[in-house]
């Protein structure tokens, strides 16, 4: 199976894209020339807002207010009007640690949301993952990434899914309602170097872990145990994110970058930077909302 070319957006990081049930469009950001992107399927319209904010900024993830979702930026958390674009500074467990930058955030199955961190060279392990239970609450998870990523959760939210990118590892974690540390750290899957490196996750409704692969050119299906199932050629060099959207969570929507893609690599592979997708026979599953 190979994903095909679904919009040519030219992002510079095209990353975090969710499916938001609420007003059934599918979001996503450009993380180095801060944007907010919104395609309504019905009428396959895309908008670009931009956001004045200073790159790189993070993500995104849906909240319980079907007006505003969580955007994760160089300060920290703040929720974002979808239609005002007005911002309101929510927190900052990093609390303004030097050259650190805020990237994937996901909300787990108790409505917690896990953010990861990485430094901005991406190159000293001081990036990190917490836990966020409200604008003043929240724990160190885990910490020693010099890119943090991909944040995704099992079907009965016991099991937490986190990518140390420049490792190629994936991580998983056990993690329970009434605790918002994660615990019995192991390596799910360890990439190799051809394969790029993991990026954003999601799980379907079979447990499968599906991630998007940087500098690999496809997006990678593994077991819950971590063995690889499936394997999806996507026709772009960075993979970034992946989200199941539409109606029966059946499609799957994919972000691309251009960054760092040398000239030689994007003759190779000129789609880079652009929307893809594919369809799957089993469904993704419904993304919490973060209570606001």
């Amino acid at each position: 199976m190979k994903a095909e070319l679904w919009i040519r957006a030219n992002n510079r990081l095209g990353e975090s894209i969710i499916w938001h049930a609420a007003s059934r469009r599918l979001l996503w950001v450009d993380l180095l020339d801060p944007a907010l992107f919104m395609h309504d399927p019905a009428s396959e319209k895309t908008e670009r807002h931009p956001l004045s904010l200073n790159a790189p900024i993070g993500s995104i993830a849906a909240t319980t207010d079907p007006r505003r979702v969580i955007l994760a930026h160089r300060g920290g958390l703040s929720l974002l009007h979808l239609e005002t674009l007005k911002m309101e500074f929510f927190c900052d467990p990093e609390q303004g640690r030097d050259a650190i930058i805020y990237n994937d955030i996901k909300v787990d199955r108790w409505g917690r949301l896990w953010v990861g961190t990485s430094h901005i060279k991406e190159q000293e392990p001081r990036g990190a993952l917490w836990c966020v239970q409200n604008r003043s609450i929240w724990c160190l998870g885990d910490a020693g990434f010099p890119v943090s990523n991909g944040p995704a959760f099992s079907r009965d939210g016991k099991a937490l899914y986190f990518n140390d990118s420049v490792g190629r590892n994936c991580f998983a974690y056990d993690v329970n309602e009434k605790d918002l540390s994660p615990r019995n750290r192991r390596v799910l899957h360890k990439f190799e170097e051809e394969e790029g490196m993991p990026d954003g996750m999601a799980v379907d409704a079979l447990g499968m872990v599906w991630c998007a692969m940087w500098g690999g050119g496809a997006i990678i299906c593994l077991s819950s145990h971590g063995q690889v199932m499936r394997k999806i050629d996507v026709p772009a060099y960075n993979v970034t994110s992946l989200c199941f959207g539409g109606d029966e969570l059946r499609d799957v929507f994919i972000t691309t970058a251009t960054d760092a893609v040398s000239k030689e690599m994007m003759k190779r592979h000129p789609l880079t930077g652009n929307l893809f997708k594919f369809r799957v026979e089993t469904p993704g599953l419904p993304e919490p909302l973060f209570p606001i």
